[in-house]
């Protein structure tokens, strides 16, 4: 995942540029995706990982 204002500004032309070199140096292959988060993607990724912990503990506390 390209992110940031990088993979914003850059695009499919860069991620396919990006994939390109990955496959030349590495024998894995993973996609390379511009990303489509406009704003705060750390952030938003810290607060989806936070309510997916506080969502499992929650369940955890009233199954057991």
């Amino acid at each position: 995942m390209l992110g940031g204002e990088v993979g914003l500004a850059g695009g499919t032309a860069l991620a396919d540029r990006v994939a390109a070199e990955v496959a030349r140096i590495c024998p894995v292959r993973p996609r390379v995706l511009p990303t489509t988060v406009t704003s705060e993607p750390v952030l938003r990724g810290a607060l989806l990982t936070a309510v997916d912990q506080a969502r499992a503990d929650l369940l955890a506390s009233v199954a057991g």
